[in-house]
C-alpha cells in the first residue's frame, strides 16, 4: 500500500497545465511505467472549475453510481480513452458518493447510469447514455 501511495505521490499527469479540482483519483494498475488517471468531481463547483479550466479542450464526463455494474464495467475502457486521447479532459462524477455529487447528476439531468456528457467551450455538444463505449469513442472523435 505505502508503493501505491509513492507511485500516485509521483504521478505526472498528461497536461501540466491543467490542475483537477479533486485530490480523489481512479488509478487504473495496469503496469507501474503506465498509469493512468481520471478525475472525480464531486459537486457543481468542482464541474464548473474543471470546464473553466480545460478552456477549448473536449471535456467528458462519467456519471456513475458504486453500485451500477455496467459503469464498474465500463470503467477500464473508459481509462483506456484518457490515455489514448491526451488532449481530452475525462472526468468522473459518481452520484452516490455525496450530497453534492448527487446534485449535479440532478442538475445535469442524468437519470440513468452510466451516461457521458461531451462538453465544448463549456456547452454539452452531446450525450450517451448507456455502456456502450464504443459510441462514447465515436463522440470524442466527432468532437475533438
Amino acid at each position: 500500500f505505502a508503493f501505491f501511495l509513492l507511485a500516485v505521490s509521483l504521478l505526472v499527469f498528461r497536461s501540466e497545465s491543467f490542475t483537477f479540482p479533486s485530490n480523489r483519483l481512479l488509478i487504473n494498475r495496469k503496469s507501474a511505467s503506465n498509469l493512468l488517471a481520471v478525475s472525480e468531481v464531486v459537486s457543481v463547483d468542482s464541474f464548473e472549475a474543471s470546464l473553466g479550466k480545460a478552456g477549448p479542450a473536449l471535456v467528458v464526463i462519467d456519471y456513475s453510481t458504486t453500485w451500477c455494474g455496467p459503469c464498474k464495467m465500463v470503467l477500464p475502457r473508459y481509462m483506456e480513452l484518457s490515455d489514448k486521447y491526451e488532449n481530452v479532459v475525462f472526468l468522473k462524477c459518481i452520484g452516490d458518493s455525496s450530497t453534492d455529487a448527487s446534485a449535479l447528476m440532478k442538475r445535469e439531468g442524468v437519470r440513468s447510469v452510466p451516461a457521458f456528457h461531451f462538453w465544448k467551450n463549456g456547452k454539452r455538444v452531446e450525450t450517451v447514455n448507456g455502456a456502450r463505449i464504443e459510441d462514447v469513442e465515436a463522440a470524442v472523435i466527432s468532437h475533438m
